[in-house]
């Protein structure tokens, strides 16, 4: 693999903040993650996020846990 990043988020505008790393539950690669500094805030309140690992092509699903600020990551169905 090359040594750009293997997934890019859905989501990258001008106001893209906040570099993380998270793994992909799937195959468990490093991914770069990005949060934003004006999120998308989903139905529930929670701040959400979709990307995909492009090392296993997987959708990925992120929620910022409001409580802690950790990032919640799973595979979309």
């Amino acid at each position: 693999m090359s040594g750009k990043s293997a997934a890019a988020p859905a989501i990258k505008t001008s106001n893209v903040t906040k570099l993380g790393k998270v793994a992909c539950p799937k195959c468990s690669v490093s991914l770069k993650f990005y949060r934003s500094d004006k999120p998308h805030i989903d139905e529930c309140g929670f701040e959400s996020y979709s990307l995909n690992c492009m090392a296993c092509g997987s959708t990925l699903v992120d929620v910022i846990d409001p409580v802690d600020d950790r990032l919640l990551l799973t595979i979309s169905s």
